[in-house]
């Protein structure tokens, strides 16, 4: 009698493990959601901060937009990890 034998299994030539990405779960889109806003709310706080203290009002976008970056890669970063 046969053994049922695995797609991907040792038997199918193939070393690595199986790398199935982890479930999606609801709480997932929240927390992409929390991390684009919190990092646009507090880089572009630290911009307009430092925009009326030197006086320069173009540093507030320029926070704003670093945040949104910074979030994306931290994202990115936090997807491809898990």
């Amino acid at each position: 009698m046969m053994a049922d034998v695995k797609p991907g299994s040792e038997q199918g030539g193939s070393s690595e493990p199986d790398r199935t990405p982890p479930p999606a779960h609801e709480s997932d889109g929240w927390r992409i959601l929390s991390y684009m806003l919190g990092g646009m709310i507090l880089y572009g706080a630290i911009g307009w901060l430092v925009g009326k203290w030197t006086g320069i009002s173009v540093l507030f976008p320029i926070g704003m937009i670093l945040g949104i970056g910074l979030s994306i890669v931290l994202i990115v970063f936090r997807v491809t990890r898990s």
